[in-house]
């Protein structure tokens, strides 16, 4: 007899028809265009870039992106919006995107750039994920290191 979820509840008593919440289907991402020179004022474009695409598709705007090594490893417009979301900053979607990216959680060893200085929230993200410097705007001023004080 196969076993199924169902099964499972029925066994144990439950006769509503609960069905458990999958995991969803692992995305492929689309691949991340690098700059053709890549630099500081090339990353923080790269933000602003997406701050008017968040802008274009009815949301706050936001755009960060996360580089390693001089290259964009992890990049999000702001989905607050369009996700119903109020954690979908654009700099919590762009370490999300890295993190997937890369394969891992431990982001050490790059830096954020955001159309705008991150909020205590993302900073706190930026902070937990070991990001190492953080730059906004679009001549990018240094933000200095995460830090979990706002």
């Amino acid at each position: 007899m196969k076993r199924t979820r169902r099964w499972l509840l029925a066994l144990t008593g439950f006769t509503a028809a609960v069905v458990l919440p999958r995991r969803a289907a692992a995305q492929v991402p689309a691949p991340l265009v690098q700059p053709e020179a890549p630099g500081p004022r090339a990353f923080a474009a790269r933000a602003l870039a997406l701050r008017d695409a968040a802008l274009a598709s009815g949301d706050q705007g936001y755009g960060a992106v996360i580089v390693k090594e001089g290259r964009i490893v992890g990049e999000a417009p702001s989905r607050v919006v369009v996700n119903r979301d109020p954690t979908a900053h654009a700099e919590m979607e762009a370490i999300r995107d890295a993190a997937r990216r890369l394969g891992t959680r431990d982001l050490s060893g790059t830096a954020m750039y955001g159309s705008s200085r991150a909020c205590p929230m993302c900073r706190a993200a930026a902070y937990w994920a070991g990001i190492s410097a953080l730059y906004y705007g679009s001549q990018p001023s240094d933000d200095g290191r995460p830090n979990l004080g706002g």
